[in-house]
């Protein structure tokens, strides 16, 4: 079977899981797990750059081969015609140039988004124990001015972290070149017109669209968020599409409202 290959990317806590889940609604569409395909690509694309043979053989086209079926390889159980790989980083510069170079020169990249100050509140919200762990394992120093969640924020929103990462990939969407290859989905837009958000993403790769069941979803992917240390409803998705997440300043400190607020530069 021929399979289409795109992507799923977007900010963390930005309804990426509940898109994914509504894909696999349609029947002619596979979307995955949060997916190491994009790291497995990534680690050999570098190991090729620094292996000895690999450099001393100026023919590369047993190397390419090998990364260009990456995705059909990993698939090759998967009998459906159109397929998305779920990853967070699709769309960082290094990870987008290795799509171009080795899959296809224009890719479809899904991107979900939300306020930044709705994200935060929402990592917040779902526990802190594990976010605790983290800073404590990469040695974050704590600014005792501050009050825990403050620091937490300030954690979540480190340079190089995940929403720094995040945001490197924003700024890849609103290049000229790539006004074609990313399609955002905006979190308040899924809640509030979904089956419009929906048609909107079967636009963008160009297929039919499909009528979706908005009270009755399965989350048929699995994440195993635990073996991580992370919470493990961290990508729990409920069964009717609805807005249940407390308001960002009932949850959020007036420095980190203040902070972090107005950073959604993609909508300008």
């Amino acid at each position: 079977m021929d399979k289409t290959f795109h992507y799923l990317s977007g900010l963390p806590r930005s309804g990426n899981t509940v898109v994914s889940s509504l894909l696999n609604q349609n029947p002619d569409v596979h979307s995955s797990a949060l997916s190491p395909v994009c790291g497995y690509l990534w680690n050999l694309h570098n190991t090729s750059l620094n292996e000895e043979n690999a450099l001393r053989n100026p023919d590369k086209s047993g190397t390419n081969f090998i990364f260009s079926n990456l995705l059909n390889n990993y698939y090759s159980n998967i009998n459906k015609p159109i397929i998305f790989d779920r990853e967070k980083g699709w769309g960082i510069p290094g990870n987008l140039s290795l799509i171009k170079t080795y899959f296809t020169k224009e890719p479809k990249i899904v991107y979900t988004v939300r306020p930044v100050v709705e994200i935060l509140a929402s990592f917040i919200n779902i526990g802190t124990d594990w976010l605790d762990r983290r800073m404590l394992n990469h040695n974050w120093t704590y600014k005792t001015y501050l009050s825990a969640n403050d620091n937490r924020c300030d954690y979540i929103m480190r340079p190089y972290g995940e929403m720094d990462q995040a945001f490197l990939a924003l700024n890849e969407i609103i290049k000229k070149e790539n006004k074609d290859v990313f399609h955002i989905v905006e979190y308040s837009d899924l809640l509030s017109k979904p089956q419009e958000t929906m048609d909107g993403i079967y636009k963008f790769i160009g297929i039919e669209s499909f009528k979706h069941n908005f009270n009755k979803i399965i989350k048929l992917e699995t994440d195993n968020d635990v073996a991580l240390g992370m919470p493990a409803d961290l990508h729990k998705v409920r069964p009717q599409l609805n807005k249940t997440s407390p308001k960002p300043e009932d949850i959020l400190s007036d420095y980190v409202l203040s902070k972090y607020s107005n950073l959604e530069f993609w909508r300008k």
